[in-house]
This record gives C-alpha cells, structure tokens and sequence, in this order.
C-alpha cells in the first residue's frame, strides 16, 4: 500500500505546526525554569529535567503531529 498523496501533505503540515508548537512549549517552559530558577527553586522538578523536558516535548510534537495530519489528510480527502 502505497502512502496517499495527500496524506503526506497533511503530515507535512503536521510536521511544521509541530515545530512551531515544539518551540511556543520549550520557551514557555524555559522561561517558567528560569522564573523558579531565580527564586532559589533549585530543587524543582522542572529546573532539575529541563533538558529531559525539552527533548520530550520535541519528540512528541514532532511524532503526533505529522500522524494527526497524515491520518486527517487521508480521512477527509479519500
């Protein structure tokens, strides 16, 4: 079975929506590490796995997206 065309364009564009929400995620969390980093919260859970955190949120829009758009393309279309 070959992939539909415009399934890969609906991952495609799940892919770019991913990134941009990769990005808003990993600054609001940088920012609200930095925020507890500066009141002394260096035992906090986001402080301590920031990077963990990061990669996590990453992968996961960058995994779920492309499948949410791949899966949305070939639904509505045919």
């Amino acid at each position: 079975m070959s992939p539909s065309l415009v399934g890969v364009i609906g991952a495609i564009l799940g892919a770019y929506l991913g990134w941009v929400d990769a990005k808003i995620l990993t600054g609001i969390l940088g920012a609200m590490a930095e925020k507890k980093k500066g009141e002394g919260a260096e035992g906090s859970l986001l402080v301590r796995y920031r990077g963990q955190i990061k990669a996590l949120v990453f992968v996961g829009s960058m995994v779920g997206f492309p499948m949410i758009g791949y899966w949305a393309g070939v639904s509505l279309a045919g």
